[in-house]
């Protein structure tokens, strides 16, 4: 049985042009860029990514650390150079590999800065290594060290539609659920955002509240066939302009609203950008461009092996299947957070907490406290606060400061209360839950109090 069926890989098969994919190449290659330069005009590389510090793992990478700070400083460096020399096109191959390596690694050092936006840049960072996105209006073109395309097989056109279409219709799968479709966590969110302007009491009404679930929820499930459909392709292509600019104002989400975008030009028409160029720069790039580049033949084969085709179809599946792992947990998966990583499960929800945390000697009683503020940054303490995962490695942290520090093991106890979306607080953990005893990655629903109305 083929992997692919007979009418969709010959659909697959077919020749489109590259402008949209050039595009997308250039606009993320300088978004990157930019992306690194914030990273260090905010002082964020030394910061965020201190090899003194506690960093919080993700299960199977916690051998993954910061370097000292001269190279991290290096990685970053060669990380927005990389990014250049893709947008350029430029030894675009191993350009591509350095990226997603230096890219994947930066994401991988603490948990705590997850983000999905930054997880839908690795996939495309992948998509990119295994793309052939050099050989059209590139400088490897231009130097004739790769042949020139003008159209490629419409399997790479689709292949980098995917992500970003996985991110919005499982986006809006996400918003099905009771919180969502009655305003309340719309009207949190919103709220928090925009919390000491005008439009605070104005964002909070039922009505309005409603309207934003409702429109974020449409919108999610179906932007990428609205833009994709003709008759429907400019007023949905507004509405997305809107929307994203409407999230870059009221949430701290850097450049996923323009990176988003771009990505959503994708399901354009493949050669709408040259439509947008006028004819003297045309000629001008392509009395420039052509001059040493090699030219077309039209026998050279970019459709992708049956290896890379079954790689890929594999890790598609895997998209496909991981986000529903939730499913299979018992409670509420906004309350425990187990399952919401990697499951596309953004802005569902606003958490107030409080939280204490004692260290206990077992022998003499004696009681002292862990304030997170003497341990974490500011992005560590955020997500300390919303997720039950981090806080069990917060207490494994402390326990381990303790008994190299100090020659004994610890209790740890943790008085922690969380109001969701608005609700009134409630505890997250059972009085005298020794967080110690617990394994470092032991499932959260299986420790913290069930959430009950």
């Amino acid at each position: 049985m083929p992997l692919i069926p007979e009418k969709i890989s010959q659909h697959l098969q077919i020749l489109v042009k590259t402008h949209s994919l050039v595009l997308l190449r250039v606009a993320f290659g300088l978004i990157m860029l930019w992306e690194v330069i914030r990273y260090f005009l905010e002082g964020w590389v030394w910061e965020l990514f201190r090899h003194d510090q506690f960093h919080f793992k993700y299960l199977w990478f916690q051998w993954v650390e910061p370097l000292p700070p001269p190279w991290m400083t290096v990685v970053f460096l060669i990380t927005g150079a990389s990014a250049l020399l893709i947008a350029l096109g430029w030894f675009y191959r191993i350009a591509s590999i350095v990226f997603f390596i230096l890219y994947l690694y930066t994401f991988l050092i603490d948990k705590a800065y997850y983000n999905n936006h930054f997880y839908l840049i690795a996939i495309i960072a992948f998509l990119f290594v295994v793309s052939p996105l050099h050989h059209t209006y590139s400088l490897d073109a231009h130097f004739g060290r790769v042949q020139h395309v003008d159209r490629f097989p419409a399997f790479w056109l689709w292949l980098l539609r995917f992500p970003m279409t996985l991110g919005y219709v499982y986006g809006g799968i996400a918003k099905i659920e009771p919180d969502w479709l009655s305003g309340k966590a719309p009207g949190a969110l919103i709220g928090k955002g925009l919390e000491g302007t005008f439009l605070e009491a104005w964002v909070r009404l039922p009505s309005v509240s409603l309207f934003y679930g409702w429109s974020g929820l449409l919108f999610d499930f179906l932007i990428p066939f609205a833009v994709l459909w003709k008759p429907t392709r400019k007023i949905a292509f507004l509405s997305a302009v809107l929307f994203h600019t409407h999230n870059y104002f009221v949430f701290s989400i850097g450049i996923f609203p323009l990176l988003a975008l771009f990505l959503t030009t994708l399901y354009f028409e493949p050669d709408f950008p040259e439509q947008w160029i006028p004819q003297w720069i045309k000629q001008q790039w392509s009395n420039w461009y052509c001059k040493k580049r090699k030219k077309s033949l039209k026998e050279y084969n970019l459709y992708p092996s049956k290896g890379l085709v079954s790689v890929l179809s594999l890790l598609i599946l895997i998209q496909l299947v991981v986000p529903f792992r939730h499913l299979f947990y018992p409670g509420w998966t906004v309350w425990h957070e187990e399952g919401h990583w990697f499951a596309w499960r953004m802005m569902l929800v606003q958490k107030n907490v409080q939280m204490l945390f004692e260290v206990k000697n077992p022998d003499t009683g004696e009681t002292r406290y862990a304030d997170p503020d003497d341990y974490l940054n500011v992005p560590q303490k955020l997500k300390l606060a919303r997720n039950p995962d981090m806080i069990l490695q917060y207490a494994h942290y402390i326990r381990d400061l303790v008994i190299k520090n100090a020659g004994f093991t610890p209790e740890l106890l943790a008085t922690i209360k969380v109001g969701i979306n608005g609700r009134e607080f409630k505890y997250l953990l059972k009085p005298n839950l020794d967080l110690s005893k617990l394994t470092t990655f032991e499932e959260s629903y299986k420790w913290v109090i069930p959430f009950r109305e």
